[in-house]
């Protein structure tokens, strides 16, 4: 019987997403990666905002898809943060709103920027078209649909809310010929993403690329190249903010394990942006006339001791034993060194946690929204122009 690789996901690996993001060094937001398959997806955002509060001190990224939800998630957010001059004062939320290429802005999703730019969230502003399908074939004739898309967006979030605080996105890629798929594991999404990061610097204006982004459907060498591909290119493009860790598949899969190999890449990355530095000290002068003239090596010198730390980067995850020892501790895999840190975390990660009052009134927010129906939203949406319904309020 051939084994399962893949299931749906239920609300509990979205809080080990969250914890294990959590006591990752090198990301630092958690994004609704995770779609939890056991609660209706009408109060999806409720339980997993439920969740982020209790289990992760770091910021989250949310989609703003719609009016209705959109305000729950600020008036959630309000009631964790004790009241909503906080929630506004102090974002906590990152909205992320796609354009729909070509050259469209969906309804209920400019109701939910809207939410998010009064509220002064920060806004991932990110086009994600498809060179071939949705843009010209021509990657900078794509860029010129997307840029197009993202900075007519961005000027709504300024007449909402001028200052609102935004990133110019690129979530670009291409059609691949063969397939007629989309294709995040492909040169051509580095190029565009690389592109879209110097628009953004020619608006000045801080940029958001998608790194770690594969095609491939297993743990092969395939998702190991394009991930690492795609983020470097991300990275060394200047980008000030970077998603899709942990995703594989065209970003429908995840797996704890690829936040944990990804951490460690992102560290790489950071290693090779310092580049060599040069001054006195790492020019080491003194140092290689003192081996010299005493005949010595530079095994465990004050000079060694002082800048090891400083200059050598050590991984976590890639062994770099020699075949006799690596075989006698169990010839471990970087996934089976994964697995153990996923692992570790969830055994020993403790979030912030919640009060029982603001639990219980979350539950109760939750409570009232688990009575809405499809029709609600709509008309809430403003999708029935035959009914007059009130917006939702805090």
């Amino acid at each position: 019987m051939k084994r399962k690789l893949i299931r749906k996901s239920v609300l509990q690996d979205s809080i080990d997403h969250l914890r294990v993001v959590n006591e990752l060094d090198n990301i630092d937001c958690s994004h609704m990666d995770v779609w939890p398959s056991d609660v209706p997806f009408t109060e999806l955002h409720c339980h997993t905002i439920r969740e982020w509060a209790q289990h992760s001190y770091k910021p989250y990224g949310m989609s703003c898809f719609g009016r209705v939800a959109s305000q729950d998630m600020i008036n959630l957010v309000s009631i964790i943060t004790g009241g909503i001059e906080e929630a506004t004062q102090k974002p906590r939320l990152i909205g992320v709103f796609n354009p729909r290429s070509p050259l469209f802005l969906e309804k209920i999703n400019l109701n939910g920027l809207f939410i998010f730019a009064k509220n002064n969230q920060p806004l991932l502003i990110s086009a994600a078209a498809s060179a071939g399908s949705t843009a010209p074939v021509t990657l900078a004739g794509t860029l010129v649909q997307a840029n197009m898309e993202v900075l007519s967006t961005i000027v709504i979030t300024q007449l909402i809310n001028p200052g609102t605080p935004v990133l110019y996105g690129s979530t670009n890629t291409i059609m691949d010929p063969s397939t007629g798929n989309i294709a995040y594991g492909s040169i051509e999404m580095s190029l565009l993403t690389i592109g879209a990061a110097q628009l953004a610097q020619f608006y000045n204006i801080p940029s958001k690329g998608s790194g770690a982004l594969t095609d491939s459907k297993g743990f092969d060498m395939q998702n190991g190249i394009e991930r690492f591909l795609g983020l470097s290119y991300a990275v060394n493009a200047g980008h000030n903010y970077i998603t899709c860790a942990g995703t594989y598949e065209s970003s429908l899969s995840e797996a704890l394990e690829l936040l944990v190999v990804d951490d460690e890449l992102i560290h790489v990355l950071k290693r090779g942006q310092e580049g060599i530095s040069i001054n006195d000290n790492t020019l080491a002068k003194d140092e290689i006339k003192n081996i010299f003239l005493n005949n010595k090596n530079y095994l465990g010198t004050k000079h060694s001791v002082k800048n090891t730390r400083k200059e050598i980067f050590v991984p976590r995850l890639m062994n770099r034993e020699k075949r006799g020892p690596w075989m006698r501790s169990g010839s471990k895999t970087l996934m089976n060194h994964a697995k153990e840190r996923v692992n570790e975390i969830l055994r020993t990660q403790k979030g912030p946690g919640l009060d029982k009052s603001i639990l219980a009134e979350l539950n109760q927010y939750i409570k009232e929204v688990s009575h809405r129906t499809i029709d609600d939203y709509k008309k809430l949406e403003g999708f029935d122009p035959s009914k007059d319904v009130s917006d939702i309020h805090p």
